[in-house]
């Protein structure tokens, strides 16, 4: 990432919706470890769990705290934003009144600007005099100005607001304010924008080595986007392999009936784990490097197999229901198109309570289970 990034730009790794699925604390650790001077998350809460990780980098919260929770925030050492006009003087009465300590360093704010998201921030006019209440609060600094891309692989809409984005930092300066850290670039605006002179780029699917359905990569970047790998892969092992006579039906509503002598295994993956019941009769796993269609309905706890091609399966085999085996692979996109979404959605919507288990070059490096992260010694 960091040779997409403009020269000098800090790298924000983007660990938020448990880091997009694969283990927040896990992603936070390793990103910190691989060089990355920030982390993004989009609640507090996301920020207290890093901090209770004993991980001490900076961390952004990317959407507004409000203003009973400013004390946590201080106590946490957080960077904040700003980003709703009508709640900025509430939101600096509260950190005035809440740093850590009154000799403690000054909450670092980041002020949003909505440029065409449409979503949050101030408007570009705006700028200056927010800046101004934020750089004049004791206890608080301006430490960013930033937007998001709305449509990272449309060149017009991207330049549309990179100029909106241009007259605030322009109605900065007019204000007397200095300009603070400017940032705008996710894994779209690396991978396809012009970012100018930005000081920070906030890296989210990219980092967890995927890119967006169809992007446009850049052709400067197109090493980079062939250097990626996907560092998720869902395995199951099968609870049951069973031989079903024609005609006999599996899974609830019977959706699905054997048409001849079949094998089927029962693999404990359901949509309770994020397995989507739009699933249901249109997906496929690996087994010993080929693909087996998954049948019937998808429960919240399991999911069919129809493994009659494979000779002699067993609760042995290892299923690959996202990721590579032999010569095949299951990718994201293919499981988004599926159920009509994005890879951002598959990744982030898996559950909690799926054990996460953790591999560096070295091998293993630790678990995650609901029970608790657990660490290889």
């Amino acid at each position: 990432m960091r040779t997409l990034a403009p020269a000098g730009a800090r790298l924000g790794a983007v660990v938020k919706a448990d880091g997009y699925g694969h283990g927040l604390e896990v992603a936070a650790r390793t990103f910190v470890a691989a060089g990355a001077n920030l982390l993004c998350v989009a609640t507090l809460d996301e920020a207290v769990r890093v901090r209770e990780a004993g991980i001490g980098a900076p961390v952004l919260v990317l959407f507004e705290v409000p203003p009973e929770a400013m004390a946590l925030a201080a106590a946490t050492g957080v960077e904040l934003v700003a980003s709703d006009p009508a709640g900025l003087e509430r939101s600096l009465a509260a950190m005035t009144a809440t740093r850590a300590t009154p000799a403690g360093p000054p909450l670092a704010v980041h002020l949003e600007i909505e440029t065409g998201l449409g979503r949050a921030g101030f408007p570009p006019v705006s700028a200056g005099v927010a800046a101004q209440r934020i750089a004049a609060t004791p206890g608080v600094r301006l430490a960013g100005l930033w937007t998001h891309f709305a449509s990272s692989h449309d060149e017009a809409a991207t330049a549309a607001q990179l100029r909106r984005f241009g007259e605030a930092e322009a109605a900065l300066a007019a204000a007397g304010v200095a300009a603070p850290s400017r940032h705008v670039a996710a894994t779209g605006g690396l991978f396809r924008a012009e970012l100018g002179e930005a000081d920070l780029v906030r890296p989210g699917l990219a980092l967890y080595g995927e890119l967006p359905d169809g992007f446009p990569v850049a052709a400067a970047a197109q090493p980079v986007a062939r250097a990626l790998r996907p560092a998720m892969t869902l395995k199951a092992r099968p609870l049951r392999v069973e031989r079903l006579a024609a005609g006999e039906a599996v899974g609830y509503g019977g959706l699905w009936r054997a048409p001849r002598p079949s094998t089927v295994a029962t693999l404990p993956v359901g949509y309770g784990d994020g397995w989507s019941r739009a699933y249901g009769g249109r997906s496929f796993a690996l087994v010993r490097g080929r693909r087996v269609p998954l049948v019937g309905s998808v429960a919240m706890d399991a999911v069919i197999a129809d493994v009659t091609e494979i000779p002699q399966p067993s609760t042995a085999d290892e299923f690959v229901l996202l990721g590579a085996q032999g010569d095949e692979r299951i990718t994201a996109t293919e499981l988004a198109r599926l159920r009509t979404t994005i890879s951002w959605e598959v990744l982030a919507s898996m559950a909690y309570r799926i054990a996460r288990v953790y591999h560096a070059a070295a091998g293993l490096t630790g678990t995650r289970t609901l029970a608790g992260e657990q660490r290889a010694r």
